[in-house]
């Protein structure tokens, strides 16, 4: 690492805008080695679980540092903290009910960053996701990901839930109290709202559940299926996939108006679409094949296009935030695997490994991919980086964990 510029902020409750980048000179391809500690002054019943462990799995998630964590002998000095190989230290102390967050430099021993974060900031986990967040943007300038949450299905015996979590798989709440069967949530581009289809009334319905005031409304309830839907990135517009007609077809509903318009016209089972981020088109599931594939469309059903040609089976697609790639679930020959697809060169990519792998959805930074796998007789949901393909665990309590969608920034 090279030199680096102390332009860090300092605020009282963590709500302030974020610090200036600070100017370390790293090659962009590799992470910066961060020490992070047990911090003893942090009591881990107040967090939840050992602040370190959360500071760490933070910074870990952004793709931009490498936590370097305490052995057996924790590290006494800055020299000791070199040793692990750390090239910056993070450091947390309790002072009173204040969260006191600094940064600083193993090489000259400057403070970099420095910031406070007090009880209005939120609990005390929330305020370490806070501090690594601004750590994140105060080297990067790029926004964090320890505050952002995920909506997925949880079973743990009584059938399908919609829950919703943070990223590191804390704070695990259910969005109802219903105990029939939900699926298939997505977040609204604004974050303050969830689309999914739940069976309370004993169909398979849409509703959109605001997640602040806990309320929800029913907004598609045609006869058949009503499954798999998406809102538009300016909120005015569904997209599912609907069996009014007998087979499964694409169709968007004007939320305002409540007028319908199908998408698509054929024989075949068509599903899981999904709005890009303009808007301008939809990706989605068909048969029309022979197998199920991947394909896209305008946004009014014009210029069809088939978007997979390799593999009999690809599914649950989703698209980046620029809205350059898309993601999906293929068969391999070592099993389910997440693939990306390159819409301007059309190259693809196996980013997972090892089988098991299914419902990709990305981070709001575009660097990273959660997904759902099963393995050793669990399901649960990691998290890969798309530079080094490393898979991180989010869940690890009882029950099994499927089709996750990871919420915007927030």
């Amino acid at each position: 690492m090279g030199t680096a510029v102390p332009t860090g902020a300092h605020a009282q409750d963590g709500s302030e805008p974020a610090p200036q980048p600070i100017d370390i000179i790293k090659d962009a391809d590799s992470r910066i080695a961060i020490g992070v500690g047990d911090y003893p002054t942090l009591p881990s019943d107040q967090v939840g679980s050992p602040p370190g462990q959360v500071l760490a799995f933070d910074l870990e998630i952004s793709g931009w540092f490498e936590p370097k964590r305490p052995g057996l002998l924790p590290p006494k000095t800055l020299n000791d903290w070199t040793r692990l190989g750390a090239e910056v230290l993070a450091e947390m102390t309790l002072e009173g009910d204040q969260l006191e967050g600094s940064l600083r430099d193993l090489g000259t021993g400057n403070v970099l960053f420095t910031r406070s974060y007090g009880p209005v900031a939120g609990s005390l986990r929330v305020r370490i996701h806070r501090f690594a967040d601004d750590l994140v943007q105060a080297i990067t300038g790029e926004r964090g990901l320890a505050r952002t949450q995920i909506l997925c299905e949880w079973n743990d015996g009584g059938g399908k839930r919609i829950v919703l979590m943070d990223v590191d798989g804390y704070r695990l709440r259910p969005l109802t109290g219903e105990e029939e069967l939900e699926v298939g949530a997505r977040w609204t581009a604004d974050g303050k709202q969830a689309v999914y289809t739940s069976y309370s009334s004993g169909y398979p319905d849409l509703y959109l559940h605001d997640l602040t005031l806990g309320s929800r409304e029913r907004v598609s309830h045609y006869e058949g299926l009503n499954a798999q839907g998406d809102i538009s990135p300016d909120g005015r517009r569904l997209v599912a996939s609907l069996s009014y007609s007998g087979n499964p077809e694409i169709c968007s509903k004007d939320l305002s108006s409540g007028k319908i318009r199908r998408l698509t016209n054929h024989a075949a089972t068509d599903a899981s679409p999904a709005w890009s981020p303009d808007g301008r088109r939809i990706v989605f599931v068909s048969d029309r094949s022979g197998s199920p594939q991947i394909w896209l469309m305008d946004a009014d059903g014009a210029n069809l296009e088939r978007v997979t040609v390799r593999g009999s089976y690809n599914t649950a697609p989703d698209w980046s935030p620029e809205g350059n790639r898309i993601a999906y679930c293929a068969v391999r020959p070592d099993g389910f695997q997440i693939q990306v697809l390159d819409l301007q060169t059309r190259q693809v990519t196996t980013v997972t490994e090892g089988g098991g792998c299914e419902d990709p959805s990305w981070s709001p930074d575009g660097r990273s991919i959660l997904y759902s796998r099963k393995a050793g007789g669990r399901t649960d949901l990691y998290i890969t980086n798309l530079t080094e393909r490393k898979a991180l665990r989010v869940t690890r309590g009882s029950g099994t964990f499927t089709g996750p969608d990871w919420s915007p920034y927030r």
